[in-house]
């Protein structure tokens, strides 16, 4: 398994056996492993990005893989990282990392806390990995769903009209990143043959001005 593939198949894993954990300290614990898995696998991943780079590796995008899993709409599990993901799946690491030991004395609900943190970490990961635009809409979307119960279960002050007004926004945004996507999707193959998804295919074509401005 490629070390991107670990950082999704890592967190759901952990959700999992967060799942089957008999206890709150088994439900920390797994939390706890899980998240700290995943703050070393971005760690090695930015150490080993950093030496490709130093070696003169110059691609558009590392570490990558392509595996076409809905042939008829040609989506792909396309993955890759630049720099800036890179950078911002450290980050990410780094703040499930800590959330888990911030939340650790946490009595109200700890274990789904924990459930929804970390699935809220697998949408994350997914969307900065994902060099296919469907594919990364559904990780979106993945991270929508545990940012309202983190909001509207464990948040402070008028906790439920924040996360349901934070959800509408984001599902409001997700309307039009869904347009979006489909506009590109379906001006990816202006000459004709197969369209795509794949961000760096769609880089690389001149599209029209009036579909850019749309």
């Amino acid at each position: 398994m490629d070390i991107l593939t670990s950082l999704v198949v890592v967190p759901v894993l952990t959700v999992l056996a967060l799942f089957f954990a008999k206890d709150l300290r088994q439900a920390r614990t797994w939390a706890a492993i899980g998240t700290g898995i995943e703050l070393l696998l971005a760690i090695w991943l930015t150490v080993w990005y950093l030496q490709l780079r130093g070696a003169g590796h110059t691609e558009e995008m590392l570490f990558m893989r392509d595996v076409l899993w809905f042939k008829s709409l040609n989506i792909h599990y396309a993955i890759g990282v630049d720099g800036i993901s890179v950078a911002l799946i450290l980050l990410t690491a780094i703040v499930l990392f800590a959330g888990v030991f911030i939340s650790w004395h946490m009595q109200e609900l700890s274990k789904e806390f924990f459930i929804s943190l970390i699935v809220l970490g697998t949408g994350v990961f997914g969307f900065f990995i994902s060099l296919d635009l469907f594919t990364m809409f559904l990780f979106y979307e993945l991270a929508v769903i545990p940012m309202y119960l983190l909001i509207g279960i464990w948040g402070t002050g008028p906790r439920e009209y924040a996360a349901m007004k934070l959800t509408l926004m984001l599902m409001a945004g997700s309307a039009f990143l869904l347009v979006g996507i489909l506009g590109l999707y379906f001006n990816s193959a202006p000459e004709g043959g197969q369209l795509t998804f794949n961000i760096l295919e769609i880089a690389r074509l001149d599209l029209p001005m009036n579909m850019q401005r749309f």
